[in-house]
């Protein structure tokens, strides 16, 4: 019973997407991510699409597994354009990066019935953007 727990658990974790968005103007027509240029501060002539928040947690909708910083970092940054894009912006402009732990707690029953509980810790990088549309 408490292993179907732990699985229930995970799947529901894992299968949330670490990206949200807030649509702050108007949208346009999806293009290719790889098109999203990044900024650390606004051009000349812009319009402002959404805010964009986006980690480098564990999601089913694109699995990988990423172990130093700089991945982790490279990964959440690969979210945050593939959502841009979805809004039709081709550029961000990176507001904040930060370092996230987080603890996870590990119940498991062994073959004579013994419950074992154990935790680690993640580390996660979380970014946050403003999506563009450079004119």
């Amino acid at each position: 019973m408490i292993t179907c727990f732990i699985w229930v658990a995970f799947f529901i974790q894992a299968g949330c997407y670490p990206v949200s968005h807030i649509v702050v103007g108007e949208t346009r027509e999806p293009i290719d991510f790889s098109k999203v240029g990044i900024y650390i501060d606004y051009p000349d002539s812009f319009e402002k699409i959404a805010i964009i928040e986006a980690g480098s947690g564990l999601a089913l909708k694109d699995l990988s597994i990423e172990f130093t910083h700089q991945q982790k970092t490279d990964k959440a940054l690969e979210r945050l354009k593939v959502e841009a894009a979805s809004l039709g912006a081709n550029g961000i402009v990176i507001e904040n990066l930060s370092t996230q732990t987080k603890k996870h707690f590990h119940l498991s029953e062994d073959s004579d019935g013994e419950i074992n509980a154990s935790t680690r810790n993640e580390i996660q990088k979380e970014l946050k953007a403003i999506a563009i549309f450079v004119k």
